[in-house]
């Protein structure tokens, strides 16, 4: 397939990003190609589209980086924990992959493997334990559907867990008769471990957390409590929404059973994008919800014969978005040619300077750990003896500043998100406004 089509898209714009304004061509010197339509499903463009990871305390160019996005001039947004905007390169790609297979009536299913090994290569696993869905919460209920569970057993979660990863669970003990056992964490961050094995029986089957909690942004020990679980041959499953694009994530050292997490966040992919890591481990222990095309290694109408795929991709059945699964491993590319480190530490600088901001306002409560190794690049403030609701409403209408109402758990905060596009000077208007709304 090597006819060409019109791009509704000028390739100078991921061109000069890449090469120019961000790394200043230090990576990109051979002349790394891009995805173009000429040779959008020759297999060698697999490892063509994989960017080198810049060196982590890289001197980056964050004004640069911001140019990168659409956001409207004018807009302070600070909620990419809900909705990360996506940069140009990956919007260009999703409309360029999208205009090509239209043209060419094809499915493009053929670009899946090449994205399952960006994905692997990003979390540091292997492709056959990758599934792309569609966001967090579709692989939450795979994993609770799937997994062989019974009335009685015990399911451990916190009420500091987003409604996509506590509902599938909830739902399963309304139809099973799965027994919840909700746990309050430690807001220091530092006692969580314990807490969770403190609250483990012998009925626990199932322990699902947060790596990173919407409500505070609070980091926990994934490693240490899922090799916890391992020992006491209990189910680990991550729910890392928040984590994926935040921080750096190795699933070979974590070694979760199961790993959720949603692509439109902090990674700036497609809505519509997640990923889920089913480990080889326990695959074979597990029974897909959905089956159709794809989800076979053998199947036979005549015969009545189907038999599973056993890697995670049984759970792709069917024609997919193949355009937006595309966006998401050109999100990585952008995440990876900044460096994950860099941007982990980018968040944190702008978290730790919000902090010291509004630290000494006796009417400000900063609810998120403060030692950093259970916190990262979001923070969750509550104005003393305000509805925290409206103030979110007021500074989005008066200052088109965008944060995200904290209810859940009845924290009422303010949650801040702070991303690779935002700046100092942002943060500065942002301490502002949120001080004089104290001060009323």
């Amino acid at each position: 397939m090597n006819k060409k089509s019109n791009s509704i898209v000028p390739k100078e714009t991921r061109r000069n990003f890449i090469k120019e304004k961000i790394l200043g061509g230090l990576f990109f010197a051979a002349g790394i190609p891009l995805l173009s339509f000429g040779n959008i499903f020759k297999s060698e463009n697999a490892t063509s589209l994989m960017f080198p990871i810049a060196p982590a305390n890289k001197k980056m160019n964050w004004d640069e980086i911001r140019e990168q996005f659409v956001i409207q001039k004018g807009k302070h947004y600070f909620n990419s924990a809900s909705y990360g905007p996506s940069p140009r390169v990956v919007i260009d790609h999703v409309c360029e992959t999208l205009r090509y297979l239209e043209s060419e009536v094809h499915t493009g299913h053929e670009l899946t493997a090449s994205i399952h090994d960006k994905v692997s290569t990003f979390l540091n696993t292997s492709p056959d334990e990758i599934a792309i869905t569609r966001n967090a919460t579709e692989g939450m209920n795979i994993i609770a559907r799937s997994l062989p569970l019974k009335a009685g057993d015990e399911i451990l979660l916190s009420s500091h867990e987003h409604i996509g990863g506590s509902a599938p669970w909830i739902a399963l003990q309304k139809d099973i008769g799965v027994v919840i056992k909700l746990i309050d964490l430690d807001l220091t961050g530092k006692d969580n471990f314990q807490i969770i094995k403190d609250h483990i029986t012998e009925r626990t089957k199932v322990v699902s957390f947060s790596h990173i909690t919407c409500t505070t942004g609070m980091c926990l020990p994934a490693k240490k409590i899922v090799a916890y679980c391992r020992k006491k041959g209990i189910y680990s499953c991550v729910d890392g929404a928040q984590a994926l694009g935040m921080i750096s994530i190795d699933l070979e050292d974590i070694n979760p059973d199961f790993y959720t997490c949603s692509g439109h966040k902090w990674l700036f992919g497609p809505k519509g994008t997640g990923i889920l890591f089913i480990n080889k481990r326990v695959i074979e222990k597990c029974s897909p919800v959905f089956v159709g095309a794809y989800s076979d290694s053998k199947f036979d109408l005549v015969s009545l014969t189907l038999e599973y795929k056993i890697t995670a991709q049984r759970e792709e059945y069917g024609t997919r978005n193949i355009p937006i699964m595309a966006g998401l491993g050109s999100a990585i590319d952008f995440i990876s040619t900044i460096g994950i480190e860099n941007i982990e530490a980018r968040g944190k600088e702008l978290a730790k300077y919000f902090r010291t901001g509004l630290s000494q306002h006796p009417k400000i409560e900063i609810l998120t750990p403060e030692d950093s190794n259970f916190s990262a690049s979001m923070i969750t403030i509550r104005i003393k003896n305000k509805d925290n609701s409206v103030i979110r409403n007021q500074i989005s209408r008066e200052n088109d500043i965008h944060v995200r109402l904290i209810h859940e758990n009845d924290i009422n905060g303010l949650r801040i998100s702070f991303a690779i596009f935002n700046s100092i000077q942002e943060v500065d208007s942002l301490i502002h406004v949120l001080k004089t709304k104290a001060s009323e």
